[in-house]
């Protein structure tokens, strides 16, 4: 049985053949079984790939094996990877987990002498791994096998990889004297975070180097403590600094060893830079007269703020300040270091920190969206689009005990007049009430507008309910329904924002009540009396800019729709030379009312073209954003977190609204309540 094997970028494959002479003394290769997989998504180097493929054609040897009724007298497993090859015969095995684990697994299933070498064009698994092949190749190649296993074993491809014999081996320890500048041997400073870590980090490598030295000298045993004291970490934040400059400012440095002045295009020619007793190169300056400072504040250690290094002590620097101001960072930096535009790498790294970024971080909610159908639709009768809210409480003065009221405001969407109801509290059946007398009065509602209260939320319920209930012969004679009139829309929760246009004209009314109560509790039929005067005097503002040209026509106020004049005094109105024909009163009232609507297409409607905020485009919010969920009335570190579900467009396909999953349940907020936090390398 002969198995072949070969990974790619994409994908791994085994292929086994059997290989038998017959009575002709003929050799025949027949196809067994096949195995291919796809690589995964995590980038991963292709000789562990091509480990992969061994481990997929030793489990495939071994399924043929147990399970097919031809058993092999022989089994060749062929590879082309080298790698491979040298890490299955090598026995000294002193591997990583990922490699130790697969080559472990294929002991079990193998025998090391079982495994030779093949070229990548004679391998038949390389055709399974490419993305591209010639669909003939399938059948003049892979059923039939490769070619030189139709030869004699001597003419079959060379084992170019022996084992590796232990005896040979030697340890040999080489030492560098001539390491150039720019290669100190300090460990990797790109893969560390923390400006700490790394310092220590390269305090145990000198150290460890220290007791080698020390063992070779004295012929003794390397110590295994690692003490680690203030005159060793000098030497590696010493030996750290000059890894930065000499990537940094290399060509500077060796100008300076070779006592040669500075190009005037250096950046460093204003800072008379020079090298210290230990070769770091330092700010000459102006200030060595100053008496009684330190020598770090004289001639502070030159950095480049691009330098993965210089960012590390930058952070550290923005930590031990508890991530405050940047101008504290910068003061403090300048104490021992002089850092190559120092004020931008500052605000680079103070932008890279997470804790900020969720300190800082505001809602960004997208383009203000276009106005609802109810603010613009004209020629309709007043209060057919409605808002509804409550407000309070207010005090009364009943006898000699005072009780709460609540008003109720409801408010036009589209000519923006309000009308009042008191109530006694905040339940179902009160809000039902306050409802049907407003309707007694202005007419039923076609469309009803309010937040997420519980107590609205039960009066759609309720009215639904009792809709249910009717008798089927009244509806089948054509008795409207609530459900079949009215539409209730609730603002998604913690959005006021939503009822801006009833949310203003509660505080008109607040501020009224404010000036005339003083904090006074009147009787119940003062505070009704007081609140029919507040809503005759809010329904009587301007809708539209005030002219003070005189001659001109009388500026338009809710009450023009509900009275016929800004106020309850009676007034005919402006009419055309065509009215004077108008006989019949019915006829003077409709076109009273259509000139009414005619001055609020004109007047009114083009104002409300602009969006007075939210007018730049942002990053919409995706499923899987981790965000906070902006809560006014807490602190800022107490807000809740979590993880974005579903996001619901508007109509205009912009998002509005989110679902948030957070440790205490599914939340559903609005975009301007939702802050995103960006992640890595994202701002």
């Amino acid at each position: 049985m002969h198995v072949f094997c070969d990974a790619s970028v994409k994908a791994f494959c085994a292929v086994a053949y059997w290989r038998w002479i017959d009575h002709d003394e003929n050799i025949r290769v027949a196809s067994i079984a096949s195995k291919c997989r796809v690589a995964g998504n995590k980038p991963t180097t292709v000789p562990r790939l091509d480990l992969q493929a061994a481990v997929l054609a030793s489990r495939l040897a071994e399924t043929i094996t147990n399970e097919h009724k031809m058993k092999a007298v022989r089994r060749v497993f062929w590879s082309d990877s080298t790698s491979v090859l040298h890490w299955i015969k090598n026995n000294a095995r002193n591997y990583k987990m990922y490699i130790a684990n697969r080559l472990g697994e294929i002991d079990e299933l193998t025998r090391i002498h079982e495994w030779r070498y093949v070229p990548t064009k004679l391998n038949i698994a390389d055709i399974a791994t490419r993305e591209n092949y010639d669909c003939s190749v399938l059948q003049d190649v892979w059923l039939q096998g490769p070619t030189f296993l139709y030869k004699h074993p001597e003419y079959w491809p060379l084992d170019v990889v022996e084992p590796a014999n232990k005896e040979l081996l030697e340890c040999v320890t080489v030492i560098d004297n001539t390491i150039e500048t720019c290669n100190l041997p300090v460990p990797e400073p790109s893969r560390f975070s923390s400006w700490l870590r790394l310092l220590r980090t390269a305090s145990r490598v000198l150290t460890f180097v220290d007791n080698i030295i020390k063992a070779i000298n004295k012929r003794k045993q390397i110590a295994s403590t690692c003490n680690l004291n203030d005159d060793v970490m000098d030497r590696a934040e010493s030996l750290l600094i000059k890894h930065s400059q000499a990537l940094s400012f290399g060509k500077e440095i060796k100008l300076l060893q070779a006592s040669t002045a500075l190009p005037t295009s250096s950046k460093l020619l204003t800072l008379s830079p020079y090298l210290d007793e230990h070769g770091v190169l330092r700010c000459g300056g102006r200030i060595n007269a100053a008496p009684e400072i330190t020598p770090d504040v004289k001639q502070p250690v030159v950095l480049d703020g691009r330098s993965h290094i210089t960012q590390l002590i930058v952070k550290h620097y923005h930590q031990r300040a508890f991530h405050g101001h940047q101008e504290i960072v910068v003061n403090e930096l300048k104490q021992k270091y002089w850092i190559v535009r120092i004020r931008p790498t500052v605000k680079h790294v103070i932008s890279k920190c997470t804790l900020c970024r969720i300190r800082r971080a505001q809602p960004r909610p997208p383009r203000m969206g276009d106005l609802p159908e109810g603010r613009l639709a004209h020629h309709q009768r007043p209060f057919t689009h409605t808002g509804v809210d409550l407000f309070g409480p207010m005090e009364v003065t009943i006898g000699r005990r005072r009780e709460k009221r609540y008003g109720v405001l409801f408010t036009c969407l589209t000519v923006r007049a309000i009308h009042v109801e008191l109530v006694g509290s905040l339940t179902t059946d009160d809000v039902i009430m306050a409802l049907r007398r407003m309707a007694a009065r202005r007419g039923w509602p076609r469309h009803l507008y309010s937040d997420n209260g519980t107590n609205l939320r039960g009066a759609d319920k309720e009215l639904k309910k009792c809709v249910s209930e009717l008798d089927e012969k009244l509806l089948a004679d054509g008795v409207q329904s609530y459900s079949m009139t009215t539409t209730w829309t609730f603002s998604p929760p913690a959005s006021p924002h939503w009822g801006g246009a009833w949310e203003r004209l509660i505080r008109c009314v607040k501020n009224a009540l404010k000036v005339v109560l003083k904090e006074r509790a009147p009787r119940d039929a003062i505070l009704q009396s007081l609140m029919t005067e507040v809503e005759v005097m809010v329904n009587s503002r301007p809708l539209t800019h005030v002219s003070v040209e005189p001659n001109t026509d009388e500026t338009l106020t809710p009450n023009h729709f509900l009275l016929g004049s800004s106020s309850n005094l009676p007034t005919m109105g402006t009419f055309d030379e065509s009215d004077t024909f108008l006989r019949k009163q019915w006829r003077i009232a409709q076109q009273l009312a259509d000139s009414f609507w005619r001055r609020w297409v004109k007047e009114v409607l083009p104002d409300m073209r602009p969006r007075k905020k939210w007018q730049q485009e942002q990053r919409p919010l995706q499923v899987c954003d981790l965000v906070l969920i902006v809560d006014p009335a807490s602190p800022r570190n107490v807000w809740p977190r979590g993880i974005i579900l579903r996001v619901m467009p508007g109509q205009d396909g912009r998002i509005r609204v989110a679902e948030v999953q957070t440790k205490s349940g599914i939340l559903r907020r609005p975009v301007a309540r939702v802050v995103y936090i960006a992640i890595g390398n994202e701002c």
